[in-house]
């Protein structure tokens, strides 16, 4: 249950960082895509500009020296050469001015406008044109260029593109979050389902919804829930059954203790409240009084019998004292001892003495209920059981090797039924051998005898 609130440890934190983190970054390629398209753009002004600059010093200087044509006929030249520098004065990207008018620094003051120009390589060198009227120089026309009208044309058209992407980038970054938070949505149901399985309750199913991804998750999610809930749905039934196992084992041995105990314990009553009678008259029956004695001893004698039975299925005689081994073959030897017309054959191999007391003690229980079931029910003649411990190899490259005990009990009498299951004695053997991860399998034999075979992995395994 912990590695489940750990997986989620915050309600609101993992969905907002992916969330916040997505539209971060496509934030951040939208900018970039911008700037990297501002800045293309300012690499391709240069030759954008000089072919401006050039295309409109040409222009201009081509439609001047086709204007002085018809001035030079004119009447009045000096107006006409006025009117035409009036005309062109609003061109763009050029400045057309009598040298006359103009300053001595005037040209410098131009270059200076043009720093731009200058900065970008651009030509700025004015070009003059004389106007010549009757052989003599009336004036000079000069043509700056003024490359700066082309650059601010730009950067206005930069400034657009960047006002138009900005807002398309927050369009588009509001898109993805919708599409974001839609899509991640599904990703509450399943940790609000986490948060409810860490707290056991298996019985939910989240709807398998969203992206295929999620969908995965949440249709695995409702196959681990399953799985939980069928093995809460074990636990239960396994520990109802060991309360019932254990309610069955109290009566026996209540009913054994009542059954076999109390006639001896009121006999013995009634023979010492005889013998003290006798004991307090003046003249004693000594022969009366040791019979009493006599049967007192004997009482006593039956009850330490019925004493070790009971411990005995408390706790196997021997078993501390003998190891698994020898209590094993000392539980064989009363069978044989009681039932010497059936044939009991026990092997032992492997180092069993050296298992854990839980292990000791369940094969120990494994072999004696076999033996219990089978001289009571099978009508064999002979019985065979089998203890070996020993190593499995691993089922592939890299594995551990299992160290493991088998443990079997076979007779050939009638056969197996499955009727048999229905007994505490099994029932018990079952849970007890499934709380320590073993398996047991019951069958007919190829003689129509019955099987008890018992695999149990040992506490211990070694690298291959």
């Amino acid at each position: 249950m912990q590695k489940l609130r750990d997986f989620f440890p915050n309600k609101h934190q993992d969905v907002m960082s992916i969330q916040f983190r997505l539209n971060l970054a496509i934030a951040l390629l939208s900018a970039l895509g911008l700037f990297c398209m501002i800045g293309f753009i300012l690499l391709d002004a240069k030759p954008r500009v000089d072919a401006e600059n050039i295309s409109t010093m040409l222009l201009t200087e081509t439609l001047i020296r086709s204007s002085l044509v018809p001035l030079r006929e004119s009447s009045n030249p000096k107006n006409a050469l006025d009117r035409l520098i009036n005309e062109l004065k609003n061109l763009r990207h050029a400045s057309v001015s009598l040298e006359s008018r103009r300053s001595p620094d005037s040209d410098d003051n131009e270059i200076e406008k043009t720093w731009l120009s200058e900065w970008k390589g651009l030509p700025v060198t004015p070009v003059k044109i004389p106007v010549e009227v009757r052989g003599q120089i009336l004036d000079t026309i000069v043509i700056t260029p003024r490359p700066g009208d082309e650059f601010s044309e730009l950067l206005e058209a930069i400034f657009r593109i960047f006002e138009w992407g900005s807002i398309v980038s927050a369009i588009m970054l509001l898109l993805t979050w919708l599409i974001i938070n839609r899509s991640l949505k599904p990703i509450h149901g399943l940790r609000s389902a986490m948060h409810r399985m860490s707290n056991g309750e298996f019985d939910l199913r989240v709807a398998e919804a969203g992206p295929p991804e999620i969908k995965s998750i949440c249709g695995s999610l409702n196959a681990l829930a399953a799985a939980l809930q069928k093995a809460q749905q074990e636990n239960r039934k396994l520990t109802s059954n060991m309360i019932l196992i254990q309610d069955e084992e109290r009566r026996d041995i209540a009913r054994e203790l009542h059954d076999e105990l109390g006639p001896y314990l009121f006999t013995m009553r009634t023979d010492a409240s005889l013998l003290r009678r006798e004991l307090e008259k003046p003249e004693i029956d000594l022969a009366r009084a040791r019979r009493l004695d006599g049967q007192i001893i004997g009482h006593v004698d039956l009850l330490q019998q019925t004493n070790r039975r009971v411990l005995e299925r408390l706790t196997p005689a021997g078993l501390s004292e003998l190891g698994l081994s020898g209590a094993l073959r000392a539980m064989v030897d009363m069978w044989r001892r009681n039932k010497s017309a059936i044939d009991l054959d026990i092997h032992i191999e492997g180092d069993i003495d050296g298992l854990d007391d839980t292990r000791k003690l369940t094969i120990f229980r494994v072999a004696q209920e076999g033996l219990t079931n089978a001289f009571r029910h099978s009508g064999a003649s002979h019985i065979a059981v089998s203890v070996i411990r020993h190593n499995v190899p691993p089922p592939s490259e890299g594995d551990l090797a299992r160290d493991e005990v088998k443990i079997s009990v076979a007779d050939n009498g009638g056969g197996w039924t499955n009727s048999a299951t229905a007994g505490f004695g099994l029932k018990a053997m079952r849970e007890r051998i499934g709380a320590l991860s073993g398996s047991l399998t019951i069958d007919s034999t190829a003689d129509g005898g019955t099987k008890i075979y018992v695999s149990l992995p040992t506490s211990d395994a070694q690298p291959s």
